[in-house]
């Protein structure tokens, strides 16, 4: 395995994101391992992308649905539901770009 050469704090989690001198991204976030949907977990660390960093944003979700083969759609569908639970935080910061999340899902 190659050396990590970058480790980043993805903004307000306790993930990192370590970066190989290849340039592949690995995002690990500890204190919220647990059994759960991966494509919730994506658009959560999606959105906190989002805050600093639009491009690496869409990177980082599109390098996971490649690599899982998981419809981008599927993961986006979950931007709503992660946004929502990530306002009970109150941080006036976020406010703002999770708001405008709040309405925009497809009614079936």
């Amino acid at each position: 395995m190659k050396c990590i050469v970058c480790v980043k704090q993805v903004p307000d989690t306790s993930g990192v994101v370590a970066v190989k001198e290849d340039g592949t991204m690995y995002v690990v976030d500890w204190v919220h391992a647990t059994q759960g949907n991966a494509s919730a977990d994506v658009a959560r660390t999606y959105l906190l992308f989002c805050l600093t960093d639009q491009a690496a944003a869409e990177k980082y979700m599109d390098l996971f649905c490649e690599k899982t083969s998981t419809a981008k759609r599927y993961v986006q569908q979950w931007l709503p539901l992660v946004a929502a639970a990530q306002l009970t935080k109150k941080r006036p910061e976020e406010k703002e770009l999770l708001q405008s999340w709040l309405n925009v899902c497809d009614y079936q």
